[in-house]
Parts: structure tokens; C-alpha cells; sequence
């Protein structure tokens, strides 16, 4: 009876390997997408900031990169892969998002920045004191 048991045990261990390594492979892809959205709205603030004009193709691709960052999210954060979704919503349409609409959904740049890592590196932030954050 032992050795049934301990044989059911062994052959579970490749299901189970192979299951937490899809869900990291997962994981991965979703935190790929936010961090390219991230980063491309990043930049592309930086040249705002240095008087380039606003570009609405690159606005549009904005909109394409945070709606395309929601998609695998919803399988690991659904309240950050909604902030995704309209994220890239106001990318379709900036001017159309007063202030507190951007605080109310929560979708303020710094915000989401501190949602990913948080999702990315949960170790480094459950460490740190309440002091440094």
C-alpha cells in the first residue's frame, strides 16, 4: 500500500513542475507587457518634457501597448490588468480624462509603477519597513 502511495506521489511531480513552471512562464509574459507600456509611456513623457510635440500615433500606441498589457494580467492581478484596460483607454483619448477620473480608476503613472513592482519583486516590498516607503 506504501509503495502505491509513494508511486502516485512520484508520478504527481512532473504535473506539478510543469504546472508551476507554466504559471511563472504566465506570470512573466503579464509583467512583460506592463513593463513595455510602462516604459514606453515613460519615455514618451521624457519627450513631452523636453518640448516635443504630442504625437498621436505614438498615443495610439500607448493605447495598444496597456490594452495588449491587460490581456495575460487578468490571470494574476484582475484589479491591475483593469487599471491596464483603462490606461489604455485614456491613451485613446487624453484630453478626454479630467484629473480625478485618472485618481478615482487609478491609473496615475507613479501608481501603477508601484502596482507592478509590487507584482514583480513582492519580496522586496513585503521587506521593507513602512518608514521607507
Amino acid at each position: 500500500m506504501l509503495e502505491y502511495v509513494i508511486d502516485k506521489l512520484i508520478a504527481l511531480l512532473g504535473p506539478i513542475a510543469t504546472l508551476s513552471k507554466e504559471k511563472r512562464e504566465l506570470k512573466d509574459s503579464a509583467l512583460r507587457g506592463i513593463s513595455i507600456a510602462l516604459q514606453e509611456t515613460k519615455l514618451y513623457y521624457r519627450d513631452l518634457g523636453r518640448g516635443k510635440p504630442r504625437d498621436m500615433d505614438r498615443e495610439a500606441q500607448l493605447a495598444k501597448y496597456w490594452a495588449v498589457a491587460a490581456i495575460p494580467l487578468r490571470h494574476i492581478d484582475e484589479e491591475l490588468a483593469m487599471i491596464c484596460e483603462y490606461k489604455g483607454e485614456f491613451w485613446t483619448d487624453p484630453d478626454h480624462w479630467p484629473d480625478d477620473e485618472i485618481e478615482r480608476v487609478g491609473i496615475k503613472l507613479d501608481d501603477v509603477s508601484s502596482a507592478y513592482r509590487k507584482l514583480a519583486m513582492p519580496k522586496a516590498f513585503s521587506a521593507r519597513r513602512p518608514a521607507d516607503a
